[in-house]
């Protein structure tokens, strides 16, 4: 745990450890601001008075949640109550003053369940504080931050997402969790197992075959009480807008490309704006992501439309390892070569399959036929691994290749790089850091690109990775049109195509309603091309998205596309 800070006592105290007579005076009250390491009336500060009316809110939400509405409502009045004292006061508050607002409360059993949560949550700030509450580093934070025991209800009150439960995830929710975060949400779609076991330190044997999420929850739960981690064994793609948005930030630690994609176009289309084109800042939930490839890794700051998105760097992504096919089919000389005839060369073949046993394989040389449809190979799928897995020994045998194990099949063909606990441990620290800098303010976010090596020695760099002015996702170009009321969305459309180059494929309101598709819509839609823009779009000022591409390509182009209307009296 480091030093003791002498700024926190990290204990629960009883009520003869109170030292000040005011403070004995408040009673239970005394016991709560006791368990935040208030020992006297002189030690009740503004500071240590928010964190306790933040901790009291977030318990009554909790009650509220769990349907126990008298007590859950009590306890925010209260907190609500003890916050409005200390911003109409000097910033201290006696005893008497505590006791009294303390007595008008009717359920005093669940504030002093709080006195005792706060006592052992409180000790999760006991290495955090000195970087939140001391003085003297103010030229290295970020914009208005004021050291003060205050800063840690930010992160109280902040709700944070943990997408993964492997190894980053586990580091990641661990390190949330030792921070001062008190609500987080996982979610993983996958179980346990016995390989898992050497890195992923939330895991037991007995919880093998388990819900990822679901262990990793209780694990954290029951070792810092206090804090809540709710947990989905479920596709991302399945939540919706509503449920992205009640987050502060959102912290990936996934092992695949499309997820992540995922991920990015969501919260990318989170952000909105306002009439000017300018973006709401309450509406920008920033990404953490981070990645591991053996002694390698990287950590990634996203703040969405302001820094370069994923998708803007997705091009540079490395595919797995490639081999040339003539070396594939006639000369294999390593394992890996073997893998690859059976999954670029003899899967392809399959015929009929009903498990690694039973299947028709049709010769390399007969056409395919036309009734048969060819067997999708199903990654996740036991029994197409193991035929993989087989058909590879049976490769390696004939060439007298030494080396092909299911596991390497595994990595050839989901391009699995195997994880080393340190990188994990590493990266997870980079990304928990700038979740805990973005949501405090203590100093400013990676800009925007943090890179590991540690195959030779112990390499770092950081960079800031500009946008892609191509990139689908972020990569916006803007066009002003200045048009008459009357003027039909046709003729914008016309103009666009004559003067821009741009074949148009759809108009998208700021509400996200499609008032012309050239799609799937296009038979919903193609009528409000003979309308009038005063019909269509009613103010005067209209911020549209435009899809659209230039002729010959087969790219479509988000284009932010401003219709202001001209008065028709000049």
């Amino acid at each position: 745990m480091g030093i003791p800070s002498p700024f926190w006592v990290p204990w629960i105290p009883q009520p003869n450890f109170l030292a000040g007579t005011q403070l004995k005076e408040s009673g239970k009250m005394g016991q709560v601001l006791g368990a935040l390491g208030v020992r006297n009336a002189d030690d009740i500060g503004m500071g240590k008075i928010k964190l306790c009316a933040k901790l009291l809110q977030t318990e009554g939400l909790k009650l509220l949640e769990e349907s126990k509405a008298e007590q859950g409502k009590s306890l925010m009045e209260f907190g609500e109550n003890l916050s409005k004292l200390v911003e109409e006061g000097d910033g201290k508050l006696s005893g008497a003053e505590l006791k009294a607002l303390y007595e008008e409360q009717s359920h005093k059993n669940a504030i002093e369940a709080v006195a005792k949560t706060a006592g052992k949550y409180s000790k999760q700030f006991h290495s955090i504080l000195p970087l939140l509450s001391r003085a003297g580093h103010e030229d290295f934070t970020f914009m208005d931050f004021e050291p003060s025991l205050a800063n840690t209800a930010e992160l109280v009150g902040k709700k944070v997402l943990c997408v993964g439960a492997g190894g980053l995830g586990c580091e990641i929710l661990k390190n949330l969790a030792l921070s001062g975060v008190k609500d987080i949400t996982v979610i993983d779609l996958d179980t346990i197992d016995v390989s898992n076991l050497n890195r992923q330190f939330l895991f037991r044997r007995k919880d093998v075959g388990k819900p990822k999420a679901q262990v990793a929850a209780e694990f954290i739960e029951q070792r810092c009480k206090g804090v809540r981690v709710k947990w989905y064994k479920q596709k991302i793609q399945e939540f919706g807008d509503e449920f992205y948005k009640q987050f502060s930030i959102v912290i990936a630690g996934l092992d695949n490309v499309n997820a992540r994609l995922f991920l990015n176009t969501k919260l990318y289309s989170l952000v909105k704006t306002d009439e000017d084109g300018d973006p709401q800042l309450d509406t920008i939930i920033p990404l953490v992501d981070g990645g591991t490839e053996g002694f390698k890794g990287q950590a990634r700051f996203f703040l969405y439309p302001f820094t370069s998105c994923f998708e803007c760097s997705a091009g540079d992504l490395q595919g797995g390892p490639k081999f040339d096919l003539c070396t594939i089919r006639t000369m294999p000389r390593i394992p890996e070569h073997c893998v690859a005839y059976a999954l670029l060369i003899q899967w392809p073949l399959l015929e009929e399959f009903k498990d690694h046993k039973t299947y028709k394989l049709r010769k390399d040389t007969e056409k395919a036929s036309g009734e048969k449809k060819a067997v999708n190979l199903d990654k996740d799928n036991t029994e197409h691994m193991t035929w993989l897995y087989e058909r590879s020994k049976e490769r390696a045998a004939k060439y007298k290749i030494e080396g092909v194990t299911y596991n390497l099949t595994m990595q050839y063909v989901k391009n699995i790089i195997p994880a080393i606990a340190s990188t994990n441990a590493l990266i997870s620290a980079a990304c928990s850091n700038e979740a805990i800098k973005y949501l405090t303010k203590v100093a400013p976010t990676l800009e925007n690109y943090f890179f590991y090596s540690g195959q030779n020695g112990c390499y770092t760099r950081t960079f800031e990775y500009k946008k892609n002015p191509e990139c689908f996702t972020c990569g916006v170009s803007k066009i002003h049109l200045e048009v008459h009321s009357t003027a039909l969305l046709g003729d914008i459309k016309k103009q666009l195509d004559q003067k821009h180059k741009l074949e148009c494929s759809a108009f998208v309101t700021r509400d996200g309603k499609a008032i012309y598709n050239a799609g799937a819509f296009f038979v919903a839609t193609h009528g409000n091309l003979e309308r009038t823009i005063e019909v269509l779009l009613p103010k005067k000022t209209n911020i549209l998205t435009l899809f659209a591409k230039k002729p010959g390509s087969t790219k479509l182009k988000k284009i932010s596309l401003t219709i202001v209307k001209a008065d028709t009296k000049r």
